[in-house]
């Protein structure tokens, strides 16, 4: 994803445009995709910014998401009326042009939230506006995206999808000689603890402040969908929890976050709650704790996996302690009959 590759691309899906690729430069900021921000002159004399967020190599990288659900999404979401994401320009579905599946978007010229929450402002605002992005996701209509993005055909079997991972990891640790107790506790707290069901909405899969950009006087932007998909939207709550960037928004008054977001999004207490908030944290992180399991393995075995694979170990004793404490905290499950065979 440089400027030369860029320019050849540019040339072919915009001929009649002109254009000029005058700069493409490697940005910090997501840790699962290569992102570029590129300048680019048109033959009118007009010039543009524009974001690329490309896949990594394979070998080099930890998390895994697909490029061509994303670009589906972001398509479907580009003009609904809750919120404003940047708008989706190209994609080079093959990596033909780019060397990599890539996603080029218009650049939105601000700060995100988190820079602006290290800036000291008031906390009390911060965190209503926080919980208002986050509620503008949840709150809006599935049908307006439904015709173009993958929906479950219940609640139950998207619980139970995400269920399944479960199933997965500790089938894959079985095949490995490793019982993993911790997670066979977990899947089975969980198993006893079921959610009351809401209805299904849409999912960010990485709702945080680093996801959401503040242009001044305008509406707030957001940013990184790999993961989004059609969900329970509690799922958003319960990744955040996990967040460690400070200032946290949720940890210092619980109570008082959710009933804001209660107040937004029309959720009962019953529906929303910190235990259930909890609860959606072991639904929220399962995807990734998987895939970091996974690349753990492979570097177990010797095989690279980016600067990403020099603390997986580490991350992954973490969350087990995590889940291991949310998991203590709720009614005892009956023995898993698994566990026993």
């Amino acid at each position: 994803m440089d400027a030369a590759r860029l320019q050849e691309f540019l040339s072919a899906v915009e001929p009649e445009r002109g254009p000029e690729v005058l700069s493409a430069e490697p940005i910090p900021g997501g840790y699962s995709r290569d992102t570029v921000i590129a300048e680019v002159r048109w033959a009118d004399g007009s010039t543009e910014r524009l974001v690329l967020r490309g896949d990594p190599p394979i070998e080099g990288s930890v998390f895994r998401s697909d490029r061509d659900r994303e670009w589906t999404l972001l398509n479907a979401l580009a003009d609904v009326p809750t919120f404003r994401i940047p708008r989706p320009r190209y994609y080079d579905a093959t990596g033909e042009y780019l060397g990599t599946k890539c996603i080029v978007s218009e650049a939105i010229p601000t700060s995100s939230m988190q820079a602006f929450l290290e800036t000291g402002p008031d906390l009390d605002q911060a965190r209503r506006d926080f919980i208002g992005i986050v509620a503008s996701i949840h709150t809006t209509p599935v049908d307006l995206i439904a015709g173009t993005v993958e929906q479950p055909a219940s609640w139950d079997e998207h619980i139970d999808r995400i269920m399944g991972i479960y199933d997965r990891i500790l089938e894959k640790a079985e095949a490995n000689g490793d019982s993993d107790p911790v997670l066979r506790y977990v899947r089975a707290t969980m198993r006893a603890n079921r959610p009351r069901e809401v209805p299904l909405g849409l999912v960010h899969g990485d709702a945080q402040p680093g996801n959401f950009l503040l242009p001044p006087g305008e509406q707030p932007v957001i940013i990184d969908w790999e993961f989004g998909h059609i969900g329970d939207p509690r799922q958003d709550l319960g990744y955040y929890l996990q967040i460690p960037m400070p200032p946290h928004l949720y940890h210092p008054d619980p109570e008082g976050f959710l009933a804001i977001y209660r107040e937004l999004t029309g959720y009962t207490e019953e529906q929303v709650n910190p235990q259930v908030v909890r609860y959606f944290m072991l639904l929220g992180m399962v995807h990734l704790l998987e895939q970091m399991i996974d690349a753990a393995e492979a570097v177990a075995r010797g095989e690279h996996r980016g600067i990403l694979g020099t603390y997986l170990l580490g991350s992954i004793t973490h969350f087990r302690n995590l889940f291991l404490g949310i998991c203590l905290a709720l009614p005892r499950p009956t023995p898993d009959p698994e566990a026993a065979s």
